[in-house]
């Protein structure tokens, strides 16, 4: 191992640890500002909220301890200001381990030893990426979806949704306009491949659906309204031509959407005076009457 990635390395872990740092320092100082001026800034407004304060004092004083009164308001709010300032700590890590993962090279598409440098590094930059969710905790729900992919590199056109799939090396996704990740389904920009590695795009094009529980791998480029079926497999490196649907490991050609029918209105009568339909009772006698004449031939 190159001492070069050994220093790749301990960056990587020391940039974690300052990262934390920053990100907790203004989330700490929010909660003890509130902690020492939440109180003051309630009662000077008087009113109600004395009224308040003073009727949880007579009806609940006898049983709470006095620190409840002397820091009611905060008391009160902690759980809200809590996640306010858990927000405010991710929001900073995000943007710490954006900056930070630059510093690592980004590898080229290509096939990769394992355990060599070039593998390393590529572990070194995913392992921001892989890690923020686990800091997420509550708010893991609103930042395992579309904005946390596009933040660490991902690609992804408008009206497209990741239904909580799972975009694996995010900048190595490409995701055209209205396109939807099916649940547990997985875009993956690398595999493990023998004794190696194997890393390149995956492209996405417009209108495609992906199953739930689908895994597209690397180098697969998908053309535009194609359907992708559930617990599908797309091989690396497969193009699959737009308009198609992908199961059982070929692509079988979408059929053309039929013209919709005139559904009758409901408590009348089908009308038949329609342009290229029949044009009077007399043209429907007359159509029918060739088939009447081949019934009874036939009997």
């Amino acid at each position: 191992m190159k001492l070069k990635t050994i220093a790749y390395g301990i960056y990587m872990a020391l940039s974690i640890l300052f990262s934390i740092t920053v990100a907790i320092v203004p989330a700490i100082a929010a909660v003890l500002t509130a902690y020492e001026n939440l109180d003051s800034i309630f009662t000077s407004f008087g009113g109600i909220f004395t009224g308040f304060e003073q009727w949880v004092s007579d009806v609940f004083g006898w049983f709470l301890p006095q620190i409840v009164f002397d820091k009611f308001w905060f008391i009160l709010f902690f759980p809200t200001l809590a996640f306010i300032c858990y927000g405010i700590f991710l929001a900073i890590l995000a943007v710490m381990f954006r900056f930070s993962r630059k510093v690592i090279p980004y590898l080229e598409h290509g096939f990769y030893p394992l355990e060599s440098d070039a593998w390393l590094l590529y572990e070194f930059r995913e392992v921001y990426y892989l890690l923020f969710p686990y800091f997420a905790w509550f708010f893991s729900v609103f930042l395992d979806v579309k904005f946390r992919h596009i933040w660490f590199g991902a690609k992804l056109g408008r009206g497209t949704i990741v239904g909580n799939g799972r975009l694996m090396t995010p900048d190595r996704i490409e995701v055209g306009d209205n396109t939807l990740v099916g649940f547990g389904s997985i875009l993956t920009g690398h595999m493990y491949e023998g004794e190696g590695i194997y890393l390149n795009r995956v492209k996405l094009g417009n209108n495609v659906v992906i199953g739930g529980y689908a895994i597209v791998f690397p180098g697969a480029e998908i053309g535009d309204n194609v359907i992708i079926g559930a617990n599908s497999v797309v091989p690396k490196d497969r193009v699959i031509p737009p308009n198609t649907i992908w199961v059982h490991g070929k692509a079988i050609p979408r059929r053309s959407r039929r013209e919709p029918r005139d559904v009758p209105k409901l408590g009348g009568p089908v009308s038949l005076h329609k342009e290229g339909v029949v044009e009077s009772q007399a043209d429907l006698a007359e159509s029918n009457k060739p088939a009447k004449d081949g019934n009874k031939q036939e009997k």
